[in-house]
């Protein structure tokens, strides 16, 4: 029971995340796409499903399927990634992410064709499944299966590295872009799927050890069928979960860029007239006004474009200005004041002291968590502790 379980847990997740994809009925490319990625990996487990539970006429037909398959989800989940952080829209030249999944499915596909009923029977019963004692030598079909049984392997160890490399790039630029432009980044930063590249990787050593020992191991042994089941249950729940609950793309980031004070052609003015020193200090007396006096910083949505419509400046003017005197981003650069104004509330002497998410508020953030989580990144502490050490 507990192995027929095991076998279908992985396709529960991806039906159930696949349902509520389709009923939502989103127009977001990237949204769209995710559904796509669940959908290959709906027919990947599928063709597990029978792997597992011993249909060997039918695997015989799906083991190229899940070549292809498994080939493709990562490569996928890179372009879900692109159009998360990168491309507003798909881009059908990057089809040839998927060529080494296609081509290795073909070489299979094509060694089970000229395979006699022997040599295929040999090949699933020996190779795959280790039904039986293993000869010394096979025909030439069966080793060149074996020598795509090899290939896969390589194959899929570089994409893992390829994916997670770029993809933690993709991710921090897109971040750091974010913060550029925004002083709130709650919902709109991709600090989950950073995590989820990580849990991928181990997710992904899980599926590489389950290839190298054979999925035969695990029929011999069911029980221990949890462990890649449950990882890879988990790792698809939460990028389902990420994918489906991400309000925030490269979309609209790109609409916050074209929406400002100043047009592109009036930024390209500026950048070509530039700014004598006088003039740069005046620039930043006024900023400095604005944050210090007018108290700029308490409004929880602050935006780049507000600040430098503000100035009288366009958004290059500011963001450098703030990287050149403070080295700081923009986000980095008002939450400083936001900080430093929440410090003074939680010092206060008088009455009876505020509560720390009272106080998250009238320091500009827009929420609990994220003022614990950026009081603490900045000053090593809670805000509770401050309070603590800092009012005895």
């Amino acid at each position: 029971m507990g192995y027929f379980i095991f076998t279908l847990l992985p396709l529960f997740v991806v039906l159930f995340w696949l349902m509520l994809f389709l009923l939502d009925g989103g127009k977001e490319s990237a949204k769209r796409f995710l559904t796509l990625f669940l959908c290959v990996v709906l027919v990947n487990y599928i063709a597990h499903w029978f792997y597992f539970n011993h249909n060997y006429g039918v695997y015989r037909v799906l083991d190229s399927i899940w070549v292809f398959t498994s080939l493709s989800v990562y490569p996928l989940y890179y372009y879900y990634l692109r159009l998360l952080t990168t491309d507003t829209s798909v881009n059908k030249r990057w089809a040839w992410i998927l060529f080494p999944a296609i081509l290795l499915s073909l070489f299979s596909a094509i060694l089970y064709q000229i395979m006699s009923p022997e040599e295929s029977n040999l090949f699933v019963q020996e190779i795959l499944y280790h039904n039986r004692e293993m000869h010394t030598t096979y025909p030439l079909p069966v080793r060149l299966q074996i020598v795509r049984m090899h290939l896969f392997r390589y194959i899929f160890v570089v994409q893992v590295v390829v994916v997670v490399f770029y993809g933690m790039r993709m991710i921090n630029r897109f971040n750091e872009k974010v913060r550029t432009y925004y002083s709130n980044v709650q919902n709109k930063e991709l600090r989950s799927l950073r995590l989820l590249l990580l849990f991928l990787v181990v997710t992904s050593a899980v599926s590489l050890i389950s290839n190298l020992i054979g999925k035969d191991f695990f029929t011999a042994h069911p029980y221990l069928l949890a462990i890649p089941s449950i990882t890879h249950s988990l790792a698809l729940f939460g990028v389902s979960y990420a994918g489906y609950h991400q309000p925030f793309t490269i979309r609209d980031l790109s609409a916050e860029v074209k929406t400002g004070c100043n047009d592109a052609d009036g930024e390209e003015q500026w950048e070509t007239k530039g700014l004598s020193g006088r003039e740069y200090d005046q620039l930043h007396g006024r900023l400095e006004q604005l944050m210090q006096q007018e108290k700029l910083y308490l409004n929880p949505e602050l935006r780049l474009n507000e600040l430098a419509g503000l100035l009288g400046t366009n958004r290059t003017y500011v963001t450098r200005l703030i990287h050149n005197r403070r080295n700081l981003n923009f986000c980095d650069y008002v939450n400083h004041y936001r900080i430093q104004h929440a410090k003074r509330l939680l010092l206060e002497s008088t009455g009876e002291p505020l509560p720390i998410d009272e106080v998250a508020l009238r320091s500009g953030f827009s929420s609990n968590s994220t003022f614990y989580r950026v009081f603490t990144d900045k000053e090593g502490i809670t805000p509770s502790r401050f309070r603590k050490l800092n009012n005895k």
